[in-house]
């Protein structure tokens, strides 16, 4: 059987989800305790702003944390959208690839190599979809033609 053709490896994935673990947990933590704060004071302003940070603080910590105790796991599937957005304002591009229902933060090299429609194969973490191996599928020959008598 042929093997597949690796675009990406990320070897490191790994320390990637414990340093978001280890970054975002405390930080949630300090949002929420603040945002405790802020309801006991009744202030909707502030409720609203701290709110803003620590919900997604929140979400993206504990998906962390559930990724340390999980396994990689492969997606294989058709790239139904790639789009490249600002991360912070206008610094820093991140390309971005929508595969079924997850969505993956891809290297701009394997963004520029892949098309929608294109048929990949995704290791990653099933929580944080930190990406540990992205591939091709292995090309596998149609058929031969055989016309009917």
């Amino acid at each position: 059987m042929l093997e597949p053709r690796i675009l990406e490896e990320r070897p490191n994935s790994r320390s990637t989800v414990l340093r978001r673990a280890v970054v975002l947990t405390p930080a949630a933590i300090f949002l929420l305790v603040l945002l405790g704060f802020t309801l006991y004071w009744r202030s909707f302003f502030g409720i609203l702003v701290i709110g803003m940070g620590a919900l997604p603080a929140t979400l993206e910590a504990v998906a962390a944390l559930r990724d340390l105790r999980a396994a990689p796991i492969t997606t294989r599937g058709r790239v139904s959208r790639l789009w490249k957005k600002s991360r912070y304002l206008v610094f820093g591009r991140v390309d971005y690839a929508l595969i079924g229902q997850r969505l993956f933060e891809l290297n701009a090299v394997t963004a520029m190599e892949l098309h929608e429609g294109d048929e990949i194969i995704i290791e990653h973490w099933p929580h944080t979809n930190t990406i540990v191996t992205v591939a091709r599928p292995p090309f596998e020959p149609a058929a031969p033609f055989m016309p009917r008598p």
